[in-house]
């Protein structure tokens, strides 16, 4: 990796907001879902005067003042021991500092997270970075305060924006950890607490400890929420064949398997107004994305 231990890393929102995904920010946060052929092109584009999505989100970005990014990215050695990740000291590297536990498939190929980190008695360590993002709490007080002046409307838009704006964040930082450790920028995978791979939200005690969120304004809920709410926190496993899975569903593929990226492509770049994806597609890949929260 770059650095060893934790490290806060200096935001440009330009920077982000190629990582923005345009296709669930458009369907299922703004209203555009069910939109097809010349309805879904003159929604995006803009029609008889009305403000298209595509120049809206543009022109939300600049103006906006209540987005205020921070993030913070840990580089630790570690080793699996059976379910249990060993979290070492980066200057002691025989001394271990935390444990984070996983579940495991009770059926399939029977895959748990750690499995994707050497294991502890191979003698080898191996490297995990460990990341968190927010984008404030200023962006919730605002739709707040839209929803009491009765502008629902322009709650619906700020808050699709804080939601992207905090994914499209977490997206930009896994793709400098990625960078960081000299890999391909589609090997490997994110995995939040709280979803399948990952589903026991007390482990974010433990990342907390590690990564001294609190230096960001980053806390828990009395439930291990995230707060504030536009925040995001992740482990990104590193291994080619790492993949999402749940505890019912999900195989290790046979070769390596590329994750799907948002930035560069038609996702979070210049949105074809041909480019209608399904309703059932978002929201299977809005699912996806949410999983690596």
């Amino acid at each position: 990796p770059p650095f060893w231990g934790v490290r806060e890393v200096d935001v440009d929102l330009a920077d982000v907001y190629p990582y923005l995904d345009r296709h669930v920010l458009f369907k299922l946060h703004w209203g555009g879902r069910g939109k097809k052929g010349e309805a879904w092109r003159q929604i995006v584009e803009g029609h008889d005067g009305d403000e298209g999505f595509a120049p809206k989100l543009e022109r939300m970005w600049r103006e906006q003042d209540y987005l205020h990014p921070r993030a913070r990215l840990g580089y630790f050695p570690v080793a699996a021991d059976g379910n249990e990740l060993v979290v070492f000291d980066p200057d002691d590297r025989d001394k271990e500092l935390e444990r984070l536990a996983f579940p495991r498939q009770p059926k399939h190929d029977r895959i748990c997270l750690a499995d994707y980190f050497r294991p502890l008695d191979s003698g080898e360590k191996d490297v995990v970075a460990l990341q968190g993002v927010t984008v404030g709490p200023e962006v919730t007080e605002v739709m707040a305060r839209l929803e009491q002046e009765g502008e629902f409307a322009e709650q619906l838009f700020t808050h699709g924006i804080g939601v992207q704006a905090a994914e499209g964040l977490a997206e930009w930082l896994h793709h400098e950890a990625r960078s960081g450790l000299g890999i391909d920028p589609d090997q490997g995978r994110r995995y939040s607490w709280g979803y399948p791979a990952c589903p026991d939200q007390s482990e974010h005690e433990v990342v907390w400890r590690l990564l001294d969120l609190e230096q960001i304004g980053m806390t828990l809920s009395d439930g291990y929420a995230v707060l504030p709410e536009q925040s995001t926190v992740a482990i990104i496993a590193h291994h080619p064949q790492a993949t999402y899975f749940g505890m019912k569903s999900g195989f290790v593929p046979e070769d390596k398997a590329p994750d799907e990226l948002i930035a560069g492509t038609d996702r979070g770049g210049e949105l074809p107004p041909e480019d209608d994806p399904s309703d059932e597609v978002l929201e299977e890949e809005s699912a996806s994305e949410a999983a690596t929260r």
